[in-house]
Parts: structure tokens; sequence; C-alpha cells
């Protein structure tokens, strides 16, 4: 039973402390002094009656109980926010802000015509979008960093919900100057050996395509690892190469073509990414709404 009072404050600073993992950076972030956070987290600890940090050097880390804390801080702050932003809502017009992540392969193609159509109906909402990794997507959801995502559907946290969009497929995407740009289809053990551009392994398309080669028992000659999609595809015809990539890497360009593969377990899902208890946030809902219909138009566009 907590004695002292707790109030948001205490919320923030402690979630700004654990996300810092130090005292006097927490303090900048929040533009107040270090004594002050370090003041308010004793007194934290005090209402709470167990000790949320620990010291490692220098580093201020989570106990067990911290941690614990920092998922319910987070959810508790999510529900007042939406809370607020209900009671600030004027009949017929939403407000607040919506966080949105999106990986690098869908950014231009699906983006500014979804922002479009959600900013011209909630004129209100306030929007924040952010070019990370699908894995990237996944922990900034789960720790209250961002509030929905659009990417691939790994499927991977029970904490989160999975909504498909769009399924896709991989190919084999090459210049139009490309000795096989014109074949119809390329069976995966050509690709042995072949010349390929790489994303880092740090991406969720790559491991997909490494898993595809694996299964496929090819190994192609990695003739470059470029770490954005864009500068990957320019430089196709420049390095005399092929990716192994999504056909919708391809929208916005003119001078590629896809190539389709012959082979198994090509397909992968494109879709929305929420926290499983986000059905309380509208703005959520409402972009969902939105995206439901519009990315498969834009898509097939």
């Amino acid at each position: 039973m907590i004695h002292d009072p707790l109030d948001l404050r205490h919320l923030r600073y402690f979630l700004a402390v654990a996300e810092a993992g130090s005292f006097s950076r927490a303090a900048d972030r929040l533009g107040v002094s270090q004594p002050n956070v370090s003041q308010q987290m004793r007194d934290l600890e005090t209402a709470l009656r167990v000790s949320l940090f620990q010291r490692r050097g220098k580093r201020i880390l989570l106990t067990s109980a911290g941690r614990i804390f920092e998922e319910h801080a987070r959810s508790i702050l999510r529900q007042i926010e939406s809370f607020l932003e209900e009671l600030s809502t004027e009949p017929g017009q939403m407000r607040g802000a919506l966080h949105l992540g999106v990986v690098p392969i869908l950014n231009v193609a699906l983006m500014p015509q979804l922002l479009g159509l959600f900013a011209s109906t909630h004129p209100g909402v306030s929007l924040k979008v952010e070019e990370i990794s699908s894995t990237e997507i996944e922990t900034a959801l789960e720790e209250g960093r961002m509030d929905v995502g659009l990417g691939f559907l790994t499927r991977h946290s029970p904490n989160l919900r999975y909504e498909r969009l769009y399924a896709d497929q991989f190919a084999l995407l090459v210049h139009k100057t490309h000795r096989w740009a014109k074949r119809r289809m390329i069976d995966i053990s050509e690709l042995h050996h072949a010349r390929i551009l790489q994303l880092p392994d740090t991406y969720v398309m790559r491991r997909m395509s490494d898993t595809i080669c694996r299964e496929h028992q090819v190994r192609p000659r990695t003739v470059a690892e470029i770490n954005t999609i864009e500068t990957l595809l320019r430089s196709l015809q420049t390095l005399d190469a092929a990716a192994l990539m999504p056909k919708i890497a391809l929208r916005g360009t003119t001078d590629l073509t896809a190539i389709r593969l012959k082979g198994k377990n090509l397909a992968l899902e494109i879709g929305l990414l929420r926290l499983i208890d986000s059905g309380a946030n509208s703005a959520v809902s409402e972009f969902a709404k939105i995206a439901r219909v519009a990315v498969p138009k834009i898509i097939k566009q």
C-alpha cells in the first residue's frame, strides 16, 4: 500500500531515467536539475517501498521490480494521454498526436498518400513519422515510444497485434541493362555465385533473403553491403548486380525490373503493428481504419 502521494511527474521522471540510464542525462532531457530527478526517484522508491534502480559503474539499471514498474508506468501514461485526448476532443474532431514507425522500403511507397488521407480526415492530430527497421518498431511499440508501425509481420512478439494489409513476394530486382532483365522467371538455384547487393543483417528483409538462400542451398556472391535501400537500388546498374527483395521496392523506379523467382517460401506479409491493448487510442484506430482501405489500393496503382 502506498502511503505517500504518487503523481505523473514520478512516472515521467522514472521513464526518463530508465531510457537514459543516467540521472544526469534524464535531467537534461526533462529540462530540470539532476538533484531534482534524484530526489523524485528517492521519493518514488520510498512511496513504493522497493528499490527500482541499481548502479553498474556510471550506468543506472533497473532492478527486477523496476522493470515491472516500467511496464505499468508506460501503460498508465498511455491511458491518461488517451483520456485527456478524449476530453479535449470536440464533437466530430479528433485531437492529439500519433507517432508512426515505418520500414524504409514502405516509407516512400506508402506514407505520403497515407499521411495525406489521415491528415485530411483528422487535421487536429499531429503526426510524427520515423523510418526504422521492423525490429526497432516492435521494440518501440512495446516500450511505449511509438503508437503504430507499418512493416513486415514477423509475429515475434506476444504483446503486439499484427494485421496483414498486403501480401508481397521476393523477386530478383535488376536494372534493365542487366543480362537477365528480359527473363520472365529465374530458378533460385541460378543465384548460386550470382552478383548481388545486400542490406546489412540488422534488416529483417536481409534476414528473410538469407533464409531463402539457405533453404534453397544457394550462396550468391555479395558484391556490396549497403545500408540504405535507395542507394542499393541506384547501384544495381553501376555494379552490374541484382537484389533479392520484395517487389514493392520497385515503386517509384522506372529503370529497374522485377523477375519472378521459382522457389518456395518467397511470400511475406506487410501490415500494421500495434500493442494488443492499443484499442483505447482512437488515433491508432483511425489510422488503422484508413490503412486497411488505402494500402492495398496504393500498392496496386
